[in-house]
This record gives structure tokens, sequence and C-alpha cells, in this order.
């Protein structure tokens, strides 16, 4: 009674255990005890608990049902005494467990609710004959440790699967929020080893070359289970041992990884936790998949947006180095045909119109809008630039009267300079285009309070009504008559 109340007295299993075999060693005068407890899904019997023989394979040593006499006291669930070991012929040497010192040996089966929980031993040095009294005090003591072990599985199992749940709908609940891959996968391992005290983690994930490489971990992986991780990407399928326990990521027929995780006790892992670790993987795999398709976005968006930049500089290299110029040479092309150019001005006129077309030709190609264009502000004078882009077209508006803006003091303004006069030169250029010869053209230059204003105004046939709202929409013409500003 006094080894089951202390026994009970404690949630630390690995306390329980050694409080029930150290306890049973006193009372029975034995020299160890030992605890073998069965795993059921592997049909083996392993040691969990002993104060005399090799206490480094605890959680090591083990021997299947029906094997040696632990292992038949097991699958017979009957005590059985042996005086001398070395002359039973059931009994069996378990390598790095056993010692030779140990002679006599009584075995009993520890059964709860008809099911083995595991078999508990004694032995002794010198040789010894267990009394009937003896077996059965011993018997008692397993049936109750059997007991206590059978309520403290069920104890942890409920607390382990209220910390499975909570660790599903924690991830759950990031995976639809985030598409961090590395911030999910850390999260996955972080939860699955909260589940367990004190145990590591960690996820691989395929290589390009077809190895796998650790992505994310918790705590220090041991090789033993690293090598599970690997094996079960390797045969796609759970590997289940003692201590370690590792799962592949798959989406679909899609193999992306394993799971590994490590226990620092014995385990005996249960189909429902093998069945946890399985759905913490596929949330990590979805992931996985999750940020597999956002990549391919972001890299196509990206090819997109370099796309759309280039195309961006070709029209800015159309309307500006090549239109302007263009309607320059025109202008002076004009006044040597008016001072008996001849023929040659005349060809030359012909080929800039024609390769004026071609420019119009080019810009109706790429009629969609231009991406975010970078605007690099500097200080400059506006009346400068407007004064320049006067010069440069001036040829263009000989037809026309054109009223330049009064000499002044520097109007200095903060902006591009270039794309500020790329405008200016747009809007003399539409306006020596499509106001009719003899016509008045004038520009000028204000500010007021809040802003600078160049202005452009012609006598032409000015923009439907109907086009006005899209008027500055890039490459959009205007109905009949007019344009809008190229």
């Amino acid at each position: 009674h006094e080894i089951t109340q202390l026994a009970s007295s404690t949630r630390d299993w690995d306390e329980m255990l050694r409080i029930v075999i150290d306890r049973t060693t006193d009372a029975m005068r034995t020299d160890v005890a030992s605890l073998y407890l069965h795993e059921r899904r592997e049909g083996i019997l392993r040691l969990a608990a002993t104060n005399g023989l090799d206490r480094r394979n605890i959680g090591r040593a083990t021997l299947r049902v029906g094997e040696g006499i632990t292992g038949w006291v097991a699958n017979a669930r009957v005590p059985l005494v042996a005086r001398d070991v070395r002359k039973e012929p059931r009994f069996k040497w378990v390598r790095g467990a056993d010692q030779p010192q140990f002679i006599s040996m009584l075995s009993v089966p520890l059964v709860m609710r008809d099911d083995v929980v595991g078999v508990m031993n004694v032995q002794t040095v010198d040789p010894r004959d267990f009394t009937k009294e003896e077996i059965d005090f011993l018997q008692t003591i397993a049936n109750q440790v059997g007991g206590i072990i059978d309520k403290a599985r069920l104890q942890r199992e409920a607390e382990r699967k209220l910390r499975e749940v909570s660790a599903l709908f924690e991830v759950s609940n990031v995976l639809t929020s985030t598409l961090d891959l590395d911030e999910v996968l850390q999260l996955v391992v972080d939860r699955l080893v909260r589940v367990y005290a004190g145990a590591s983690g960690a996820i691989l994930l395929r290589d390009a070359d077809g190895g796998a490489r650790v992505r994310a971990r918790s705590g220090d992986l041991g090789k033993a289970a690293l090598q599970a991780a690997h094996r079960a990407l390797a045969e796609t399928r759970p590997i289940v041992a003692f201590d370690h326990l590792a799962v592949p990521l798959l989406v679909g027929d899609r193999l992306l990884g394993a799971v590994g995780l490590q226990v620092p006790e014995y385990t005996e892992f249960l189909d429902e936790e093998v069945a946890f670790v399985g759905a913490l993987a596929n949330q990590a795999a979805l992931a996985i998949d999750k940020a597999s398709l956002y990549e391919v976005e972001r890299r196509t968006a990206q090819t997109l947006r370099e796309l759309e930049r280039a195309r961006s500089e070709f029209v800015a290299v159309v309307t500006h180095d090549l239109r302007t110029p263009l309607s320059v040479i025109r202008g002076h092309l004009d006044l040597l045909s008016e001072s008996g150019g001849g023929r040659s001005a005349e060809e030359a006129t012909r080929q800039v119109e024609r390769l004026d077309g071609l420019v119009d030709r080019i810009l109706r190609t790429v009629r969609d809008d231009r991406p975010e264009v970078t605007v690099r502000h500097t200080r400059f004078d506006l009346r400068a630039a407007t004064a320049a882009a006067l010069k440069e077209l001036a040829p263009l508006a000989r037809k026309h009267k054109l009223r330049a803006p009064r000499a002044a003091a520097p109007l200095w303004v903060r902006g591009d300079r270039r794309k500020t006069a790329e405008v200016i030169g747009g809007l003399l250029h539409n306006a020596t285009k499509y106001a009719p010869p003899g016509t008045r053209i004038s520009v000028g230059v204000a500010k007021d309070a809040e802003r600078a204003t160049v202005r452009v105004e012609d006598e032409g046939p000015g923009v439907a009504k109907d086009d006005r709202e899209r008027i500055f929409h890039p490459f959009v013409r205007g109905n009949g008559a007019g344009s809008a500003i190229p």
C-alpha cells in the first residue's frame, strides 16, 4: 500500500517508476527490480526503469512478447520463478542490460482491464526460492502499479490531446494569415515540441538535387531521429521508434520533405500521436505549397513589372528622343524649302513625315498604361526650362504667332526637370500640330501661394467633350479633330 501511495503522489513519470522499483526492492529484500512496459504496436517489451541493471539501456533494451522469461510472462500472463536463470531454458540474456551476477528471478505481469501493461522483475545475486507469499505480494504490487501506470497514461494522453488541438488550431490560424514560409515552418516545429516536454524537432525540405536539408528546428534533433526523418522521406511513410518519430510531408503525390520529433524519455507513440504529427506535417506541406504558388506569382509579377518598365523606357525614348527631334528637323526643313532648298529638301521632308508616321504606329502598339515611373526631384528654374523648350520647338511655330513669356526672375520649383521639360515640349508640339497657321500660341509661366503653372493656349479645334476626362491617359487620342497629349 505504501508503494502505490507514494507512486500515486507524483505526476512525474520517471519519478513514479523510480519509486516503484526502489520501494519494491526494499520491501522484498532483493538486489534489483526492473520494469518493462508493453508497446502494443510493435509487440515488444521495453526496459522503462531499473535500479540494478545498466541504466544506460533504459528505453533501449527490448524483448519481444514471448521472448525470454519477461516475454513469456507477458504472453502467458502468469508469474514465473527461476531459482537459477542459468538453468532456465526460457531465460534470454538481454545484451547491455542483464548482469551475470543475478541468479534468481521472479517475474510477474502487469495487467489492467485484460490488457498487459508490462512486466515487473526482481532478481537476487544469491539463489533464492521465492515463496507463494512473496509471489502474491509482488503480483499485488504489480496489479496496483499497472493501475497507476494506466491512469497516468490516460492523464498524459488527455493533456497531450489538449496540447495537440491547441497546436493544430494555432498553426491553422497562422497558415491563413501569412505567406511567410519560414514563419509557418518554425511555428509547426515549436508547437510540435511543446506537446512533448523537453522534445526537439525539425522540418526537412527536399533540395532541387533530390537531397534534403533542415529548414526549421527547435532543440537539437539527435542523429537517430534525423536519420529517421531521412528514412521517412525516402520511404514515404512514418518511422516510429521508442524515442523518436518521423513522418513525410506530402501534398497529393508530391513529396516535399519530412518532420522529425525526438523525445527525451521512453515513449510508446500511440496511433493518435502519429496521426497528430501527420496532421501538423500536412499543415506544413500546405504552407510549402501555398508559399510555392505565391513565389511563382511573385516572380511572374516581377517579370511583368520588368517588362512594363522596359516598355515604359522604350516609349519614353520614342516620344522624347525621337519624336521631338523629328519635329525640330521638320521645322528646319520647312525653312530650307522656303529658302529654295529644292527637291532634296522636299525628299528629306517626306522621309521625316514617314518616320513621324512610323513613330505614331509604334505608339499605337503600346497603348496600355505604363507602370509607375521614377521621379527624381531636384530644384530647378521653371522659367528657364520653359524657355529651353520654346527654343527647341520654335521652328515648328514659325507659321504661328508665338507669344512667349517675358523675361523675369528665376521661378524655383522642386520636381523632375527632365520630365517637366518633356511635358512642356509635348504641349507645344500639340499646339503647333493642330492650331491653324497664322493663329496665336501663347505660353505663360506663373506662381501663386500653392503652385507654379505653365500654360499653353492655342486656337486649334480643341478636344471633344467626351474625351476630356481621358486626355492625359497615356497615348489616348481624341476623336475627330485634335489630339490627346502624346
